[in-house]
Order: C-alpha cells, then structure tokens, then sequence
C-alpha cells in the first residue's frame, strides 16, 4: 500500500508537471520509480504508467490535437516500431543517449537547420518510435519534430500527448508479447491511473495560466536541460565501460 501511496503521488506531480509544459514529467517519474521497482518490471511498468498519463492528458486536451498530423505519424509509428528497433538494437545505448541529446539540443536552438517542420509526420513517427524503445527518452525526442512554431501551446500539448499515446502503447505490445505480465500490478496501476487524471486536469489550468512566449522558453530550456541530462548519462556509461 505505501508503494501504492508513494509512486500515486509522484505520478500526480509529474503528469501536472508534463500537462503544463508538454515534457519532462516521464523523466522525473522514471527516476522515482527506480528507486522502489524491480528492475526486471521498471521501464515496462514505467511505460503502462505513460500510458496512462498521457491518455488522460489526451482526455483533458482532446480538442486540442492535430489530427492531420498525428494520423499519418499513428501510421510511421506502427511500420517505424517494427522495422527500426531491430536495426537499433546494433548502436550501444550510452552512444545512442549522446547521440540523441545532441541532436535534441540542436533541434531545440537550431531547427532551421534540420528543417524538422518539414519532416513527413510518418517519418517522424517512425523514427521516433523505433529509437524510443531502444533508447528510451521518448517525450523530448518527439517534441523536438513536432512543427511547435506553427501550433498554439494548447496544440502542442495536445497533439504531443496523442503522439506519446501511441508510443507507450506500441511499448506496452511489445513487453506484453515477451511475457511481461503488467496485470499482477493492477492496484499500482489504478492508482497511478487515478493519479495522472488528477494531474493532468491540474496542469492544465497551469497550461492557459502562461503566456505563449514565455511557454515557448520554458519549454526550450526544459527540453535542452533534458537532453544534456541524457548526453551526461551516456558519457557517464562510456567511461565506466572503458575502466
């Protein structure tokens, strides 16, 4: 029951903290479940929890979504989870964590330069899938494609949240279909659940209470603090391995 208690609290702060700012809250969650989950059910119960969030995110941000865009990214993300992983699997995971927090850094700053705003939504949704359940860190690597200058923060919330849906359901399948059974954890999951729902609708008040530029720095530096966060852990490996 304490764990119940302890990890329906985290979920609580964190989904508020992601339905203000769009990211961030799985990190941190991810994080705090680490220190009170088995390893061998960690990034599978993490990925049921984000499963959660983000669906109640949905609910509360329904309106909101960009459906042009996300139904051909549904699409790239089912072909992307299939065909990329396996290919995936050959880079380590310390050289994928750097790799992957440079290139959110630069998408963050310097997105001109990668054009990712003209990246095919199916595009984006395959590689973002396939890479994420590999390397993990998936909020901020799909925030780093989805076209933000063009949406209301409202939509890029929303639309992100639909997106991350799709993500942690393609990874739950997958966990599922290695045996991985979720079901023997279902009172954390209700609670976790019931947490996120609560979270969510209390981010949103926060979410209409920012003003747009002031959304926009917030969510570069969340996403840039991220992302060295991610290069820090890599390097950290690297070196560990090497001694």
């Amino acid at each position: 029951m304490t764990l119940v208690l302890l990890l329906s609290l985290a979920a609580f702060i964190t989904s508020s903290i992601t339905a203000a700012t769009g990211i961030g809250g799985g990190v941190v969650l991810l994080a705090l479940m680490a220190q009170l989950v088995p390893p061998a059910i960690l990034i599978p119960l993490h990925g049921a929890a984000q499963l959660m969030s983000n669906t109640n995110r949905v609910l509360v941000q329904r309106k909101f979504i960009n459906w042009a865009y996300i139904k051909p990214f549904l699409l790239g993300s089912v072909v992307g989870g299939a065909l990329i992983t396996p290919l995936a699997l050959y880079m380590p995971v310390p050289v994928g964590q750097v790799l992957l927090g440079l290139f959110i850094v630069l998408a963050t700053w310097k997105s001109a330069w990668l054009r990712l705003a003209h990246w095919p939504p199916a595009a984006s949704g395959g590689i973002t899938t396939g890479l994420s359940l590999v390397l993990g860190a998936t909020g901020p690597l799909v925030m780093s494609v989805l076209p933000k200058s063009a949406w209301e923060r409202q939509v890029v919330v929303g639309t992100h949240g639909m997106a991350m849906v799709i993500q942690h359901g393609i990874k739950v399948i997958a966990f599922s279909s290695l045996n991985v059974s979720l079901l023997e954890y279902w009172p954390l999951l209700l609670g976790i659940g019931l947490a996120t729902l609560a979270g969510n609708l209390m981010g949103a008040r926060l979410l209409t209470r920012v003003p747009e530029e002031k959304f926009t720095l917030i969510l570069n530096w969340l996403l840039t603090a991220l992302a060295l966060r991610l290069v820090y852990q890599g390097i950290s490996a690297l070196i560990t391995a090497g001694n």
